[in-house]
């Protein structure tokens, strides 16, 4: 484990404590936007600017050092021993990481339809926090929890509405993660990538987590995190 990743397990940690056992704070960048199409814009907006502006800096660091229900799935895959080699493939992932952006068209049109917080009401993050969470959001947190004991980040790769937006702007993201010239082409990188992302052939920004367990995995200091623009 390098030192970033240690640095984010401490900010994961720290973030998980805060938001939910010390806050009844909102911090969902989904939620926010199921506010506007509700009511329109508020002070809610700051933390939605200021999610916006971190995701297009640096790409996905609110799914990889945030969110406290990556936090849960990352333990819940840890827990199984099983799962400390390789990471296995998923049948049509390729197809099926596509769900979380029609997810995030469907609930964003049921709030508007029904004026409803309609992902709100079954999301699992409002399970594990103070905010109260609903009978279907404890019983979808809990089989979020069971399937990613198989399936690192299983909920983040294929239904998450929060990070199909999210990223969108990571697609733009300036700080990136990419090979370099100690790049050995072995792959151990891949291997270990949770989101199952072709790190060494142009890599899909879009769908990284900032989990930098790529980074943890290569012997050869063969990934940088730098601007895109520096080569």
């Amino acid at each position: 484990m390098n030192k970033i990743q240690i640095f984010r397990k401490i900010v994961q940690s720290l973030f998980f404590i805060y938001y939910v056992f010390l806050t009844s704070i909102c911090l969902c960048f989904y939620g926010i936007l199921e506010q506007v199409f509700l009511i329109g814009f508020s002070n809610e907006i700051q933390k939605l600017i200021v999610i916006g502006i971190l995701t297009i800096l640096l790409g996905r660091v609110f799914c990889g050092f945030m969110c406290p229900l990556g936090f849960l799935q990352e333990i819940s895959y840890n827990l199984n021993p099983k799962n400390k080699k390789r990471i296995g493939d998923i049948p049509y992932h390729d197809k099926l990481k596509y769900i979380k952006y029609f997810v995030m068209v469907v609930f964003l049109i049921l709030t508007a339809y029904l004026s409803i917080y309609a992902f709100c009401k079954i999301c699992p993050i409002g399970a594990v926090s103070n905010l109260y969470g609903t009978i279907l959001s404890f019983i979808i947190l809990f089989g979020v929890l069971i399937v990613s004991y198989f399936i690192p980040r299983c909920f983040c790769r294929y239904l998450c509405p929060l990070g199909a937006f999210l990223s969108i702007l990571s697609h733009i993201s300036i700080f990136r993660l990419k090979t370099n010239e100690n790049c050995v082409n072995c792959k151990l990188c891949e291997n270990k990538c949770p989101m199952r992302i072709k790190i060494v052939n142009n890599m899909d920004q879009k769908e990284c987590v900032r989990c930098f367990e790529c980074m943890g995995a290569c012997k050869k200091n063969g990934l940088s995190f730098k601007p895109f623009f520096k080569k």
